[in-house]
């Protein structure tokens, strides 16, 4: 794809002097040469302020280091091709000296509190955070909401018992939903723009891409599409509503091509999260023959060949369109200079401003002068109700009796395909998400609602799934938001 990419820029530049009529080649030469330098400087002129604020986006985490040195994400990615080096290697610390470390990176100073009266609030569902269940409890927790469409009456109400039996403050507050389609959209800054504070589920990241690693496999997704069709098929028999969970729609891949491409990729190129990691850390260039088959207004079938180095290596960069909750994270995917370059390329000769994908994230274009709520994954409840009681709710809002009747949307407990990571493959993946820790930690340090222990007790969490990152971010004095 590069060479292809790389000839047509060659292309394009090359013709650039043609036509013309008569004349010695001494003046073509000039013309050419003129107008080559005019086409140049028009470039440059239309592309440079996009160039400068890229360059400022990606090079903002390594200012924020006192040495401005690279960190271990930045160097494993920049590097891809080969490998892991031993530079890349985090040495463990003692635990007393570890926990030191990680409490340094507990920094309040960032929050901002806005005045009740003049607190205007989105929700931002965050993927494979939890957030499809708190977004039922919310009467604007749907996509066309953030439009100025309107949800389903009384939403709320599809969970069973006092959880559903009244609408909560959160509910009557909060005006719109962010989801995936908002962040793919571009509009991200325009929808901040419309608030004071946001609400937002945050997840441990190596948690939250296994999860959705988990989520897109087609065993799961099958399997997740039989067991709500049968209880689907249960309540309808006894006359009950189904459960919230069976009435979701299970999405695949648009497209029923790219479905079995997807399908493909998995099965032979990484059929579990062990071997995922095998698979983006190999030098080695692994080939994956086979034949894909479908049905649409006939049936269909083509022999592929799928390089899964370089497939599993654009997921883990989260370029990939076929995981979306890992391309669509925290931060966004990899800012190179070339794809500055080709970008730049793009703007000058369909003379359109686009954001392209790289630079489209939950997070990264909120502004620091917004109020931050932030409800965790792990204390999805109890971060309920202190967001409830902080926004006027006169008493505890209604949660679930038990953790399991709490999983109301997407559990993953009884999913076919679960992880089976080892050690070595988690301080691998610890190393690509080395970024989303840093702005993980950032929402957690800005959120208004969490109190030191809350954040000591998060980073222990932290800790126990990446301590030599946790530790290599506090060492190196990272200056957190």
């Amino acid at each position: 794809m590069k060479q292809k990419i790389n000839q047509a820029v060659t292309s394009s530049s090359s013709c650039g002097g043609g036509g013309g009529g008569g004349g010695s080649s001494a003046d073509k030469k000039k013309k050419r040469g003129g107008r080559i330098i005019i086409r140049l400087a028009v470039a440059i002129f239309a592309g440079a302020p996009v160039l400068l604020t890229v360059l400022n986006l990606e090079l903002t985490s390594k200012i924020q280091s006192k040495e401005s040195a690279p960190g271990v994400l930045e160097s494993s990615l920049l590097n891809f091709g080969g490998g892991f080096s031993n530079e890349t290697q985090l040495v463990s610390a003692t635990k007393d000296d570890s926990q030191a470390s990680i409490y340094k990176l507990i920094d309040r100073s960032k929050r901002i509190e806005i005045p009740d009266e003049d607190r205007v609030l989105c929700f931002v569902h965050v993927g494979k955070s939890g957030g499809s269940t708190i977004s039922l409890l919310l009467r604007n927790g749907c996509i066309q909401a953030a439009e100025g469409g309107t949800c389903e009456a009384e939403r709320w109400r599809k969970f069973p018992g006092q959880v559903g039996a009244n609408e909560t403050i959160a509910s009557q507050r909060i005006q719109f939903y962010l989801h995936t389609s908002n962040v793919d959209s571009g509009k991200m800054a325009e929808y901040y723009s419309r608030v004071s504070s946001i609400v937002v589920v945050a997840r441990d990241p190596l948690d939250r891409w296994i999860s959705a690693f988990l989520s897109r496999h087609p065993i799961n997704i099958d399997g997740t599409r039989r067991r709500n069709r049968v209880a689907r098929l249960r309540a309808e028999m006894k006359g009950e509503t189904p459960p919230i969970w069976a009435q979701k729609t299970v999405y695949g891949i648009d497209g029923v091509r790219n479905d079995q491409i997807h399908r493909a990729a998995y099965r032979g190129c990484y059929p579990n999260v062990q071997e995922f990691v095998n698979c983006v850390s190999s030098d080695e260039k692994n080939l994956f023959h086979t034949r894909i088959e479908w049905k649409k207004r006939g049936s269909h079938s083509e022999y592929i060949t799928l390089n899964c180095s370089e497939i599993c290596k654009e997921i883990a960069a989260a370029k990939s369109r076929y995981i979306h909750h890992i391309r669509v994270n925290y931060e966004g995917e990899l800012v190179t200079g070339f794809t500055i370059l080709f970008w730049l390329l793009l703007v000058t000769l369909t003379h359109t401003i686009f954001l392209p994908t790289h630079l489209k994230a939950y997070l990264k274009e909120l502004p620091s002068n917004k109020e931050v709520f932030v409800i965790r994954t792990k204390s999805l409840w109890d971060d309920w109700v202190t967001v409830n009681n902080m926004l006027g709710s006169p008493n505890d809002v209604p949660i679930p009796d038990t953790i399991n009747a709490g999983k109301v949307v997407n559990g993953q407990s009884q999913l076919s395909v679960t992880s089976n990571l080892n050690s070595q493959g988690r301080e691998i993946l610890c190393k690509f998400l080395r970024n989303e820790y840093i702005l993980y930690i950032d929402l957690l340090n800005r959120a208004v609602n969490l109190s030191d222990d809350d954040m000591k007790s998060t980073l222990d969490d932290v800790h126990k799934n990446c301590p030599a990152i946790l530790e290599s971010i506090g060492e190196n004095s990272y200056k957190i938001s």
